[in-house]
């Protein structure tokens, strides 16, 4: 393993890495713009000994580019050692990359460019805390999203093909049968696992506003759940902050005299998003006030779908205040 000569060269202003599946190339931008790269295993053991060898003590950022999974592992064991490790969206990358004359794309050059965005880029996202428990969790969630969509499709499927035979009036073989039992489980198994995400989040204190987004009309405590996962108190400037994060905020599309169709910009998290769109809808379907609210909606020109997430977003911007001001839903004091 490399060990920096600290008495042979200056300090180091950031720090880039490239997360690969298999390897990590870091990049160590120092005060006087020399850099210097190496490269290691992504593996628990390498990580804690390069950090120990060259690491300890070191307080400027550290910057990982978000790829999926595997800036996980780094990103937590950095954490863990209180290091101040920002883990960006490959939107930001993309546009430093984007902006320079040579198209050089290669491990190494990507963390030269991420050690720069760690001293250029004035809007990082805020140093990276999560514990394993809370990434469980996150996926988990995300085990669940994708469970739901598949199972939706095959629902549509074994329903079509149940019609189909239906009408032609087919008795269904064995095989067939099994298979409709099969994608029940399935369904019965991500509810089991619903619940499990719950029982987990209480169980290690990771859903600290269950309390309060469940006195929100229309707001389950798996919805709770899984807005505390996402929203963070980290980001109390703005409810349009949470609003953004959930994708339900409108993209401006204007260019002088004209106006194009605004549209939700979709770019936040897609699973929360469906969730508050659920919650907006049980609101309307539970609770009188909702109800007229999104009657008043549809009577001005809105339509379904519009109206829901016109009331989801009212949803969010619920939590926020209760999550900022550290109270619970009073629907008295709602405005619509």
């Amino acid at each position: 393993m490399i060990k920096i000569d600290y008495n042979q060269t200056s300090p180091i202003e950031s720090v880039g890495i490239d997360v690969g599946k298999e390897k990590l190339n870091i990049c160590f931008l120092h005060q006087n713009q020399t850099q210097q790269l190496f490269e290691i295993n992504n593996t628990k053991l390498e990580i804690n000994e390069f950090m120990q060898n060259n690491l300890l003590g070191y307080t400027n950022k550290i910057v990982l580019e978000s790829t999926g999974r595997f800036h996980l592992l780094p990103a937590v064991i950095f954490s863990e050692n209180q290091l101040d490790v920002r883990v960006i969206n490959p939107l930001i990358s993309k546009k430093y990359s984007s902006g320079c004359v040579r198209k050089v794309k290669s491990d190494k050059q990507d963390s030269k460019m991420l050690s720069r965005i760690a001293v250029q880029e004035e809007k990082l996202p805020d140093t990276f805390h999560h514990s394993i428990k809370e990434l469980e969790i996150r996926k988990k969630i995300s085990l669940v999203a994708s469970l739901e969509k598949q199972a939706q499709q095959l629902k549509a499927i074994v329903h079509d093909f149940s019609e189909t035979k239906q009408t032609l009036g087919i008795s269904f073989s064995k095989v067939e049968k099994q298979l409709f039992l099969s994608v029940k489980r399935i369904v019965k198994q991500k509810n089991a696992l619903e619940k499990e995400i719950e029982m987990e989040a209480m169980k290690n204190q990771l859903n600290p506003h269950q309390e309060i987004f469940t006195s929100i009309c229309g707001v389950s405590p798996y919805v709770a759940t899984v807005a505390d996962a996402f929203f963070s108190d980290q980001y109390l400037e703005s409810p349009k902050q949470w609003i953004a994060f959930a994708g339900l905020d409108v993209s401006v599309r204007q260019s002088g005299k004209w106006k194009g169709k605004c549209r939700l910009t979709k770019r936040g998290n897609a699973y929360l998003r469906k969730r508050l769109f659920c919650a907006a809808w049980g609101a309307i379907m539970h609770n009188e006030k909702f109800k007229e609210y999104y009657d008043k909606l549809r009577a001005g020109g809105r339509n379904y779908v519009e109206s829901l997430v016109i009331i989801a977003r009212k949803i969010v911007r619920i939590m926020f205040t209760l999550v900022k001001n550290k109270t619970t839903f009073n629907l008295e004091k709602i405005i619509f």
